[in-house]
């Protein structure tokens, strides 16, 4: 099994070493909108143990937010005005080669049959893992206010057994047939987006393998003009809603909840305008509820609306409450929604997205139902008070019948206590944290902050746990402590500990990547100011308490691919701050993607007795983009938008299937770590055999099936050998062709070799080794059987591979030219000797 990410921590004894192997991740279902017996088995549903991904039991379970169809709440809108440009970043988080098509909708109309459907389809090129694509500009239609991008395998239909009478890549056929199909018709997207979520079949296709494996990272960058000053421009960026972001069914009290922490309506010169989109397949009922904060009894219901799947409501808060109102709001609908939450105000644009309601009907914080939220939250970034930043965290409760007692630690960039706050929050309400501006005094740029929610009690009353908790970060910078002008904001989402880290010591945990996360996708890596007027700036942050250190490497790709590495280490509650514009390794109008990778990690957990537990690791990240401007310049408007980089882990390994890994061909190695370049990179093995593991594939009546292996060995390794071992069962081998690609292109532009066509007539089965070497052709005894040695028909197919590099996905093409029977192809392997 290939090693992509680096090697272990010495004395980590379980499964918390830090090798990271190569992955092929799992194409996760939005959890709530499909039957569990449909729901793919490498995501963990919800139900059953009732143990949520929120639910300390659950442990670290990134990939439940992670999906192939990812929702975009809001683009080119400002509230009701078509009057912003969007660039929406989408990249690969798999294995495999991917497209992905983005479907689109204008403004909000009537419910079906009359409903609009969407507005157009977009499709991008093909993506190599760790990559990205950019919609920009004329590729997001005009009059675009929502849209949900789906991912698509690269593969050919044939190669998972579809016979449309004839061959296509998947995702440009279901590109075409969407841009056809759907566009105006909401009729059509409902039956594509319920065949998607539930992995039937569409247009011949059946979507549970025609989305391929793996995930799409989403980020949507919005520019905007100011609403005061006139030419100004603002900007924001969230990160793209997939998963149980979109929450999950009551299966008691019916519908869906949603969380909109953070609310101004005409307060401090902040108004709210809030996005929800329909991520179901019927027309949604709505109801929108207001609390303000500090008012533990009232609320107030604002307004009653339906909405057409796809499509999305906008509401302005100061429609629905008084002036000078703070607090939250929550939603209640009958179908799953994506909630996008804009803070409009003072030539400032702060986004960030709504966070599901929790389920919890005996009061367990540790085992709801469902919850989004942990009694700890992580923000990987605040900037510093000395540089005249205003951190304001609104924390959320999610206990609909207890107070929470919160406590606020705000960091520095080292991890010390900068500050600590603690208040109560309301049920089911929202209360404020500020670390106020001191402004203009020595110090550094950036910090972290942790939230806790913590157990309380009253005399003579029972101890209350702690209610688990969703968090909001906003980040305001003033021209003095005054705070007359604001001069750029941003607003993220904390990180629950299911998504980062079990704080503190992972306790009933192996450690390792049980305890926390090593991997983080950064969709969007830009040093572009001459061009498209963008740069990118990398907040990276070691949440794990326990002294030691984490070495990590971020993985710089273009969107061909990985380009190269850099080695960077933290030690414990740091913060390491990067600007691009700093970096003169990266050529100025590089605009790619990232992959943050631990690869090896000291935090050592011992026992009361001193005897060593396990190995912590757990980092978070945060991306920064500034448009027009370079860090610490400030220019008319608000440049600075940013998002949360985007952890996951390993959902399966599927080794030989990962040959375009992340870490490229030699794998990653950093300086001072355990095995550092030890071996020979070049070192060749003297055999290697690589097997089928999707067999048996069913081979249809006048069809083809093509199924693929990896051989993944050091890159000079040249083929002295090439055998094929063959097992087919099928009624008449003479109707069969089979033939041998190599090569890690595309599919579709692969070359293959033919290996035999049509031997032994009606002959049935094959049991044969393929071997250029031996006396007699393959069809010389009928049938072929006992795995008895034949040469290829020509004599010269395998031999013709011999001298070539042997790193590459192989790919075997077995067609049945004739319609007579089908059959299965019950194994294959390729057996290589080799050298240099």
């Amino acid at each position: 099994m290939h090693a992509m990410f680096g090697v272990a921590s010495r004395r980590n004894s379980r499964s918390s070493r830090s090798w990271l192997f190569g992955m092929a991740l799992s194409c996760g279902l939005v959890l709530g909108l499909v039957p569990s017996h449909v729901a793919e088995a490498q995501i963990p549903p919800i139900g059953g143990s009732r143990t949520p991904p929120g639910g300390h039991n659950s442990g670290v379970q990134p990939n439940n937010q992670l999906g192939c169809q990812v929702h975009l709440p809001i683009l080119d809108f400002l509230g009701q005005d078509d009057v912003c440009d969007s660039w929406i970043e989408v990249q690969n988080v798999g294995c495999e080669y991917a497209k992905a098509a983005l479907v689109a909708w204008g403004e909000p109309g009537f419910c079906p049959p009359q409903a609009a459907g969407p507005l157009k389809v977009e499709c991008t090129g093909l993506l190599r893992p760790g990559s990205t694509w950019n919609f920009i500009g004329a590729q997001i239609p005009t009059g675009t206010k929502s849209g949900i991008v789906f991912k698509f395998s690269a593969r050919q239909l044939s190669e998972i057994g579809v016979n449309l009478g004839f061959d296509d890549i998947i995702g440009d056929y279901l590109c075409e047939t969407l841009f056809f199909g759907v566009v105006g018709d909401a009729d059509d997207y409902r039956r594509f987006k319920k065949a998607y979520n539930e992995g039937l079949e569409f247009a011949g296709v059946p979507l549970d393998v025609g989305r391929g494996v793996g995930f799409l990272a989403v980020d949507v960058l919005r520019r905007c003009p100011g609403d005061e000053t006139p030419g100004v421009e603002v900007t924001s960026k969230y990160n793209g809603i997939a998963g149980t972001h979109l929450g999950v069914h009551d299966p008691v009290f019916g519908g869906y909840g949603y969380y909109v922490p953070l609310i101004y309506a005409d307060s401090a010169g902040f108004n709210t305008l809030m996005y929800i989109q329909n991520g179901g397949i019927q027309c949604s009922s709505l109801e929108v509820w207001f609390k303000a904060r500090d008012d533990c009894l009232r609320a107030s219901i604002c307004d009653i609306a339906t909405l057409a799947p796809g499509e999305t409501f906008q509401l302005d808060a100061s429609d629905c409450v008084g002036p000078d109102f703070q607090g939250n709001a929550w939603i209640r609908s009958s179908q799953p929604m994506g909630v996008t939450v804009d803070i409009v105000g003072r030539d400032v644009l702060m986004t960030y997205i709504g966070e599901p309601s929790e389920i919890n009907y005996t009061y367990d914080p540790d085992n709801p139902y469902f919850s989004a939220g942990n009694t700890v939250g992580f923000g990987p970034l605040v900037y510093s008070e000395y540089q005249g930043w205003d951190s304001g965290i609104q924390v959320q409760n999610l206990s609909a019948v207890t107070a929470a007692k919160v406590k606020v630690y705000f960091l520095d960039r080292g991890g010390a206590i900068v500050t600590t706050l603690v208040d109560w929050v309301c049920p089911r309400g929202s209360q404020t944290f500020f670390l106020p501006v001191i402004y203009d005094l020595p110090g550094v740029w950036a910090g972290s902050v942790r939230v806790e929610s913590q157990e309380w009690f009253t005399p003579g009353a029972p101890l209350v746990r702690g209610p688990n908790i969703v968090a909001i970060a906003m980040l305001i910078k003033y021209s003095d402590t005054a705070r007359t002008d604001a001069t750029e904001a941003i607003a993220y989402n904390l990180l629950p500990e299911h998504k980062l880290f079990d704080w503190q010591i992972a306790p009933g945990t192996n450690g390792g990547l049980e305890s926390g996360i090593g991997l983080v996708a950064i969709p969007s890596l830009l040093k572009d100011l001459r061009h498209s007027g963008v740069t990118s700036e990398l907040a990276i942050t070691n949440v794990v308490p326990k002294p030691g250190f984490t070495d990590f490497a971020i993985l710089i790709y273009d969107q061909n691919g990985m380009l190269d590495y850099i080695c960077q280490k933290l030690n414990e509650k740091q913060v390491e701050y990067i600007d691009l514009q700093r970096w003169g390794y990266l050529n100025s109008g590089f605009k790619g993607s990232a992959i943050i990778s631990a690869v090896f990690w000291e935090h050592d957990v011992f026992d009361p007795l001193g005897k060593f537990e396990r190995n912590l690791v757990g980092l978070a990240a945060m991306t920064i983009e500034r448009s027009g401007t370079k860090l610490g310049e400030d220019i008319p408007g608000d440049e600075a938008a940013g998002s949360r980089g985007i952890p996951f882990s390993l959902a399966q390994v599927r080794g030989d299937l990962c040959l375009y890994s992340f870490a490229g061909p030699f794998g990653l190695s950093c300086p001072g770590v355990p095995g550092f370049r030890q071996a020979d990179p070049y070192a060749c093995p003297d055999t290697r055999t690589v097997s089928c593991r999707d067999c048996p594939l069913a081979i249809p009546d006048g069809g083809a099936v093509m199924a693929r292996v990896a051989l993944d060995v050091p890159i000079g390794c040249q083929i002295e050998d090439l055998d094929i071992r063959l097992d087919i069962n099928h009624p008449s081998v003479g109707d069969l062709v089979v033939s041998l690609g190599k090569g890690n292109n595309p599919p579709g532009a692969l070359p293959f070799t033919p290996v035999f066509s049509q031997v032994c007539g009606f002959a049935d089965n094959i049991q044969a080794v393929l071997d250029d070497d031996a006396p007699q052709a393959i069809g010389s005894v009928c049938p072929p059987a006992g795995f008895q040695r034949f040469r290829s028909q020509s004599g010269r197919a395998l031999n013709s591979f011999d001298g070539k590099i042997a790193r590459s996905e192989w790919t075997l093409r077995i067609e049945d030219v004739s319609a007579f029977g089908s059959g299965r192809l019950e194994d294959f392997s390729l057996e290589f000797s080799l050298g240099r």
